[in-house]
Order: C-alpha cells, then sequence, then structure tokens
C-alpha cells in the first residue's frame, strides 16, 4: 500500500476504502474478520451487496453524499452480511479524503460493531426523538414539572402567557383561587401512588382571566421514584359556553312548549264549554221554530215562512259547527287508545256509513289492500270518514266520481336512521282540484274556499284529520291539480312508542 500502510496495518478499528464505483478498494484486518472474510476475498466486491437488503438503497444514497465536495462525513447504522449469510449491526462513519492514494478509493468507511448496549441507546435515542414530534405536534398543552412541582417544559404556552412567564414558576400558580386545594391534593395523589387523573378545572391568567381546561395528570418516574409529573390539558371555555347556552336554549324551548301546551287546553277547555254553553239557545231556537212552522205556518205570508226557514237552516247550521267544535276539542282532549287497527276494515265499515252519499253521486269507491298498525280505532274511523267523505263532497259536475285508497311502506331511503316504521296512506279523488296556495289553508280551523251554497260543510273536517295524524306522530300532505283531482298522503308510524317515550 503505497499510502497510509500503517494505518491500515495498526488500526484497531475495522477500516475499508471504497472506490468511485462503491466496490471495496482496499480493507485492514479487523475489518476482513468484522466481515468473516479476506481481503483477497472481498476486494472488488460492491459494498452495497454487503448491506441488508432493507437498507441499502439508504446506505448507497448516503455514501453518495460523503463523496461529494463539501467534505461531510455522514453517519450510517446498517447491518453488515458476514460469512454464512448472517448480519452484523454496524455504523458506518463515511467520509472523503482529497489526498488519499487513489488506488485505495475515494472513501474511508470506519467500521464500529453496535453492541447490545449501543442498541438499547440508539432505541432510547430513537424514542426520544419520537416523543419529541408527538409532544411538538399535539393538540393538546403538554407541561412537565421537577419533583418540586416547578414547570420546566412546555410545548407550547397557553394564548396571553410566554415562555418566560411559565418555566420555572410552579404550576399551582396558574390555578384559580378556588382550586388551589383540590389541585394540590391531586398533585401529592399522582405523585405518591403514580395514577393517572383525569379532571376538570378552572386556570387563572396573570390578567385574571379564568378559563375552564380539561385535564390529565400523570408522573415522571425513575425507576421506582416520582421525579415530577405531565400535565396534559385543553382549553374547553368555548365548548363550556356552548353547553350552557344550548342548556339554556333547551330550558327557554321547555318553558315556550309548556305554555303552548297551557294555553291549548285552555282554549280547548274554553271550545269545549262554549260549546256546551251555546246548545242550550240553540235549542230554544230550533224547538220553537219548529212548532212556529207546525201551528202557524198555513197563517204566515210568503214572506213569513221564508223568513222562518231562513231561521231554521241558520240554526242547523249553528247545530253543526258546534257539533264540529266540540269533536276537534274531544279529539285534542281524548288520551289515545292505541291498539292494533285493521285499517281495511274500518275503511269497509265507513263504506257503510257512506252507502246513501255514495249512491246519490253514483260515485266509485276502491280500497286497496290496507295495513295493521297501532293506532286509536275511534280516530282512524274518524280520519278515513272525513278524508272519503270529502272527496266524494268536492265532484266535477257530468265526472263521474272515483275514489281510490291505497296503502304502501315507507322505504327506508325516505326515513332517518332512528325513525320508526312507517306506512303511507293515499286517497286519491278526480274531484275539482285544490289551488296550491290553498294547499296549507285547507288544514286550518273553520277554513272554507267555496260558498255555503255550493257545497256544504262548516271547514272543520280538514283540521280534525291532521290533527288526528300528528296524534298519532304523522303527518298529512297534499297534492293537487286543478280540474283534475287530489290526493292525499297520510304518513303514520306502523307501532307507537311505549308511554314512557311519548312527548
Amino acid at each position: 500500500m503505497p499510502h497510509y500502510p500503517a494505518l491500515f496495518a495498526l488500526a484497531h478499528e475495522p477500516l475499508i476504502c471504497v472506490d468511485s464505483e462503491g466496490r471495496i478498494a482496499a480493507l485492514n484486518q479487523p475489518a476482513a474478520q468484522l466481515l468473516e472474510s479476506t481481503s483477497a476475498k472481498l476486494v472488488g466486491v460492491s459494498l452495497s451487496d454487503q448491506v441488508h437488503p432493507e437498507e441499502r438503497e439508504r446506505v448507497s444514497a448516503g455514501m453518495t453524499r460523503a463523496a461529494g465536495e463539501d467534505g461531510s462525513v455522514v453517519e450510517l447504522a446498517c447491518r453488515l452480511r458476514c460469512a454464512g449469510a448472517s448480519y452484523r449491526a454496524v455504523v458506518l462513519r463515511c467520509g472523503r479524503d482529497a489526498a488519499l492514494d487513489p488506488s485505495l478509493g475515494q472513501l474511508v468507511v470506519a467500521v464500529r460493531e453496535l453492541t447490545d448496549l449501543d442498541e438499547l441507546r440508539q432505541q432510547r435515542d430513537d424514542a426520544r426523538r419520537r416523543l419529541a414530534a408527538v409532544f411538538e405536534t399535539m393538540h393538546d398543552i403538554v407541561f412537565t414539572t421537577d419533583e418540586h412541582g416547578v414547570l420546566n417544559g412546555v410545548n407550547r404556552v397557553p394564548a396571553g402567557l410566554t415562555v418566560a412567564e411559565t418555566i420555572g414558576t410552579p404550576m399551582l400558580a396558574f390555578a384559580a383561587p378556588e382550586e388551589q386545594g383540590p389541585m394540590r391534593a391531586r398533585y401529592d395523589e399522582v405523585r405518591e401512588t403514580g395514577k393517572l387523573i383525569a379532571y376538570e378545572t378552572v386556570a387563572m391568567y396573570p390578567d385574571g382571566r379564568k378559563e375552564n381546561y380539561a385535564s390529565r395528570l400523570g408522573p415522571i418516574m425513575d425507576g421506582d421514584r416520582s421525579i415530577g409529573v405531565v400535565l396534559i390539558t385543553r382549553n374547553v371555555t368555548q365548548e363550556r359556553q356552548a353547553e350552557e347556552a344550548k342548556r339554556y336554549a333547551e330550558q327557554q324551548l321547555r318553558d315556550y312548549m309548556q305554555q303552548l301546551e297551557r294555553s291549548n287546553r285552555e282554549l280547548e277547555r274554553f271550545a269545549s264549554v262554549a260549546s256546551h254553553d251555546l246548545q242550550e239557545p240553540l235549542r230554544k231556537i230550533q224547538a220553537f221554530s219548529d212548532r212556529l212552522r207546525d201551528k202557524f205556518e198555513a197563517e204566515l205570508a210568503e214572506t213569513g215562512r221564508d223568513y222562518l226557514e231562513r231561521i231554521r237552516n241558520a240554526a242547523k247550521r249553528m247545530q253543526d259547527l258546534i257539533n264540529d267544535l266540540l269533536m276537534f276539542s274531544r279529539i285534542s282532549a281524548k288520551e289515545q287508545a292505541y291498539a292494533k287497527v285493521n285499517l281495511g276494515k274500518i275503511a269497509k265499515s265507513v263504506l257503510s256509513d257512506l252507502e246513501v252519499r255514495i249512491e246519490e253521486n253514483e260515485a266509485e269507491v276502491k280500497i286497496g289492500e290496507l295495513p295493521v298498525i297501532e293506532a286509536d280505532p275511534v280516530h282512524m274511523r274518524q280520519l278515513l270518514q272525513n278524508m272519503i267523505g270529502n272527496a266524494l263532497k268536492f265532484t266535477r259536475p257530468d265526472v263521474k266520481p272515483v275514489v281510490e285508497v291505497t296503502s304502501e311502506p315507507v322505504p327506508p331511503a325516505e326515513r332517518g336512521p332512528d325513525d320508526p316504521e312507517m306506512v303511507k296512506l293515499h286517497v286519491s279523488d278526480n274531484g275539482i282540484g285544490i289551488e296550491p296556495r290553498h294547499h296549507d289553508r285547507i288544514f286550518s280551523i273553520f277554513e272554507r274556499l267555496h260558498g255555503r251554497g255550493k257545497y256544504e260543510g262548516t271547514g272543520v273536517g280538514l283540521a280534525v284529520c291532521r290533527k288526528i295524524v300528528e296524534q298519532h306522530r304523522g303527518y298529512i300532505k297534499v297534492a293537487s291539480v286543478p280540474g283534475e283531482g287530489t290526493t292525499f298522503t297520510i304518513v303514520l308510524p306502523v307501532r307507537q312508542p311505549e308511554r314512557s317515550q311519548r312527548t
């Protein structure tokens, strides 16, 4: 060896020289022994081929950097292959020497075999690097203290503070006065027991401002001895304010609903009482007008008989209004008696009641397959009677009335994940139809779209239907084409919730 012969001969550390192609140009005896081979066998072999396949690309890139002109030294931890296909964990320290004899190559690689202690140190350093990365990237604020409870580390300081105000300050200094005692007790418990404690507290800033923090406190151990604590904390002030605002809004809503229910009960009670009180004078009007007609009709002139008939018709309309108002108030006051209800049987019973009207109108009523649901039987009968009766009432002249009652299940795609199983009832007719601008109005009590002389009724029927449907936790909607017909769709749950779940 024309250059550095003494270095290679005397060095205890394994040394390898690598040429510009990455091949071993020379190596000393310790290096040959480490690789369990001889110089004659190793010279000319690519050093990268001796590296474990998983690390080969990384080591080649590192050696390329070391061969650059900046003269940097690169350390590479890897595994080198020895005889028998075994590997040894080593650290390669690679450097370029411009004065190196060209016959010895471009790079000098010093090889140090890693012992168990080296590996443990490397694992420790790697763990520290990983922990530091986690420490720096956490959204939460992380404090550490010494064994006296003085802050000695923080990944980021809360808004309004500086590192200088934080490091070296006792941890308890940031607790609000009312939290000093509980915080000291938590700190002592963690130091004495080694337990991890989760809690929520109020922190006080130097300017007197207070904020809520959700925290976890744990020990820092050195063997069996606690040498400090670590505090991981998160500012939850906005969350708590939002929760408080939500609770306040919910309480306001509950109060409003209670007032609304109270007002509704009072209105319903008033309607019931008023209706009953109106019955007596109305009965007298009807009774005396009947007597007047029976005893003195012949003595009355034509104008008198016309006036008398008007009185009797007005009294009948008043009686119908009172009866409908009473029915509306009873629906609100009645406790629903839920049972299994066969809507098909109820529909057929309703047709029997409406038989005379159906014959008079020469109408055709088709009842499809209707489901069995859990409902109030009396209310379901009232619902179907009102719906079919309405369809028979608002017919077109010279067009045979056709009414169809059908049903279908509500598909899962149209229900929410927590919604119960539902069914749709469709009541369709080929009558006069309803203008779109009136679709909401028709469900209000005493609303009439037509004069009394054209279509009978009080304007209560559809209001009753909507109230029945809503009390069964469903809804009703209408689709109509003026001059062609109307379809009412009623959506009802198949089963009603348990009494304890009803609101």
